[in-house]
């Protein structure tokens, strides 16, 4: 299979926080809103996004904020939801390579950041 994605993807586990707005993101009062949180772990993180797995469930192409720690920084970073859904019993070969983790959320986000993590280095996380 050919690897479409622009950066290269390291599997990890590092906790992380976000807030992001549900509805419509057309909708200036509904952007103008309280954010919701949430929290869940990095699964795979890239210079260009990350994929979570959380027990919160969100829509798909909704602004995100998120928040994590390396081993040597604290990382906030703003970017979209690109796709979204349920971890157990989902074919997908995405996460087919996470079957053998220990994951106990029940959902999966996949954000993509608005602009690539500036110096991201692969010795600034533990890769699993």
């Amino acid at each position: 299979m050919h690897e479409k994605r622009q950066y290269h993807r390291y599997p990890c586990l590092l906790k992380v926080r976000f807030q992001y707005h549900d509805g419509n993101p057309e909708d200036p009062y509904q952007m103008a809103k309280k954010p919701k949180k949430g929290k869940g772990r990095i699964l795979d993180i890239s210079r260009g996004g990350i994929f979570i797995a959380s027990y919160t469930k969100t829509g798909i192409n909704l602004p995100i904020r998120i928040l994590f720690k390396t081993n040597n920084r604290i990382i906030s970073q703003t970017g979209t939801i690109v796709r979204t859904g349920l971890i157990r019993n989902n074919p997908t070969e995405v996460l087919k390579k996470f079957a053998s983790l220990d994951i106990s959320e029940d959902a999966y986000l996949a954000i993509m950041f608005n602009e690539p993590l500036e110096d991201f280095d692969s010795d600034e996380i533990t890769i699993l």
